[in-house]
């Protein structure tokens, strides 16, 4: 939820990464160059190069991701498009429970179960085959609290009572129905679990008998003990209570049948003590007991554990949660800082450059870093979620876009990112609204009194969902989301294929993915103008792959041999090779 245990409130003034300034004689026809000084002043420009690239043999990057995570490897987790849900935010079902009425972010706050279940037909549109929802046990006040912890107990991320659904969402039942209805459809579900910390009234006795060890003092990211800095909130003893937390992991299993879980500031407990929920996790969900019918078909949860851990170090990540086989998976953090500030920029403008990076930059920076992770760590790609400013309100505080017009290059840019997202081994999340391009009208940078105005960066996010009377614009890009994430069914190269860089510049980025004989090649290009991409016979037979013919499958267009990589935008070519 949160990068460490403080109130929501101090969290936009956390700066995530370096301070740096552009040359002042830079030229301006760069992306990633900053035109002026002060973050309220900053103005970007895309490159609107239009330089055609021949690629040979000779030019071939040739870096590679092969047998980490799902880069080249099998795995039932690898093909999942998960659809991220802010429960207190996302819709009010009618007939539903009230909705908690009071929390951080612009919303309404009076999101519930019905109204996830009214809108599991957009969700599947969406192109998604998982939702993931925000914590939904109950969570009760402590008499005299202040409102910025009536704010918080809205989230839902401090619970009281880790074994009930919390009223102001729905029943126990509505859970039932909307897990078992999304499963008819073909949707997995996942549940919010904060394993590491909760409300101080927290009830500390299971249903069998076991406890939880209350302690003040917290693993912070660093393996660290820290006091914990919230009044109302505590920690555990987490050897102490594993019996406990693991009867957590497996009742919503067997209780409801969910596929697994997101697991909050995953750093709170080792890998080793996260071996033990995942292990009990994969146990529970083996059972013939928990079987289930979904899409048709008799299976079982999936039984998949995700971390956060928010920070940019691979390292950590590694060393906080993959370390002794402790989860399956773990968000992308660094991937998605650089791939958002390659289409848009930082949350923060004074970190590194305010404006966006050259394309080359993911390869560079991020994946040549992702050989570090263990073999079987899998990272869940990503560009926002609930603490993070919405994409399309960097595009604006970058001025790409200027708020209130939504141009055609806005939501070319949302589908970039999320074909890049499509285009990469592994799981990956949309958030609620990514879909369709939404932002906070109004908003681009925080204002000073942010927190009164639930207009922090931090929880900026939480606006209400956005389902129904959708322009023709927002349809248009909910078809083309879908259509790029259906091509994951279909090609096993993108959700499992290993990752072979051909080619990256100032605004093209291009992967070949290949798995057991299906071949795509993917284009990124993050300028303002198309640029076509020549591809000479002697690559096909460095590859390995003799010689090919390409196909246009989403995007660009390929035309004599030549593909055209529109501004903008991502490009899946299918190979058929001899």
């Amino acid at each position: 939820m949160t990068k460490s245990l403080v109130p929501l409130v101090l969290l936009s003034a956390i700066a995530m990464g370096c301070n740096s300034t552009s040359p002042a004689t830079a030229k301006k026809n760069f992306s990633w160059q900053q035109q002026n000084d002060t973050p309220d002043k900053i103005s970007c420009v895309r490159s609107d190069s239009s330089t055609p690239v021949t690629i040979t043999a000779d030019k071939l990057d040739m870096s590679v991701n092969d047998g980490k995570g799902c880069f080249g490897r099998d795995g039932k987790f690898c093909n999942l498009n998960i659809y991220q849900i802010m429960v207190e935010s996302f819709v009010h079902g009618k007939n539903g429970a009230k909705g908690v009425d009071i929390s951080w972010g612009p919303s309404d706050h009076q999101g519930n179960l019905k109204g996830i279940i009214d809108n599991l037909s957009h969700i599947k549109a969406s192109g998604v085959n998982a939702i993931w929802l925000t914590p939904i046990f109950t969570t009760t006040g402590v008499d005299g609290q202040d409102e910025s912890f009536d704010k918080l107990d809205g989230t839902g991320y401090y619970t009281s009572d880790y074994f009930s659904v919390d009223p102001r969402f729905g029943t126990k039942e509505e859970l039932k129905q909307l897990v078992n209805k999304a499963h008819s459809m073909g949707i997995y579900v996942f549940l919010d679990g904060v394993f590491g910390h909760a409300k101080t009234n927290v009830v500390a006795t299971s249903p069998n008998g076991n406890k939880l060890v209350l302690n003040r003092m917290c693993r912070d990211i660093s393996g660290y003990d820290d006091k914990m800095s919230l009044k109302l909130g505590t920690c555990f003893k987490v050897d102490e209570s594993m019996d406990f937390l693991k009867e957590v992991a497996t009742y919503w299993i067997k209780e409801v049948k969910i596929d697994g879980w997101r697991l909050d500031q995953a750093y709170q407990l080792t890998g080793s003590q996260w071996n033990q929920i995942t292990k009990a996790v994969e146990d529970e969900s083996a059972k013939k007991s928990n079987t289930y019918t979904f899409n048709g078909k008799k299976v079982q949860p999936l039984g998949f554990t995700f971390a956060e851990i928010w920070i940019e170090d691979p390292k950590v990540i590694e060393k906080d949660v993959f370390a002794d086989k402790g989860v399956h998976g773990a968000f992308n953090f660094p991937l998605r800082y650089q791939l958002v500030e390659v289409l848009a920029t930082r949350e923060d403008p004074f970190a590194r450059n305010a404006c966006s990076l050259p394309a080359k930059s993911i390869n560079d920076e991020i994946f040549i870093k992702m050989k570090g992770y263990s073999d079987d760590a899998i990272m869940n790609n990503f560009i926002t979620n609930h603490d993070t400013v919405r994409f399309g309100d960097l595009l604006q505080r970058s001025k790409y876009e200027v708020d209130g017009v939504k141009t055609d290059s806005y939501y070319q840019a949302h589908l970039a990112a999320i074909s890049f997202l499509a285009a990469t081994s592994g799981p990956l999340t949309i958030y609620y609204g990514d879909e369709t391009a939404d932002d906070l009208s109004g908003f681009s940078f925080k204002p000073d009194n942010c927190a009164r105005l639930n207009q922090c960066d931090d929880h900026v996010s939480r606006t209400n969902g956005h389902v129904t009377n959708l322009t023709p614009e927002e349809k248009n890009l909910q078809r083309n989301v879908a259509k790029v994430l259906k091509l994951r069914e279909k090609h096993k190269a993108l959700t499992n294929g290993k990752r072979v860089h051909l080619f990256s510049d100032h605004t093209l980025y291009i992967d070949l993915k290949q798995y057991n004989g299906d071949n795509v090649l993917f284009v990124l290009n993050s300028g303002s103008s198309a640029r076509d991409i020549t591809i000479t016979a002697d690559v096909w037979g460095k590859l390995g792959l003799n010689s090919c013919t390409m196909k246009s499958l989403a995007g660009g267009s390929v035309n004599n041999n030549v593909i055209t990589s529109p501004a903008l935008s991502g490009t899946f070519i299918g190979l058929s090779c001899k």
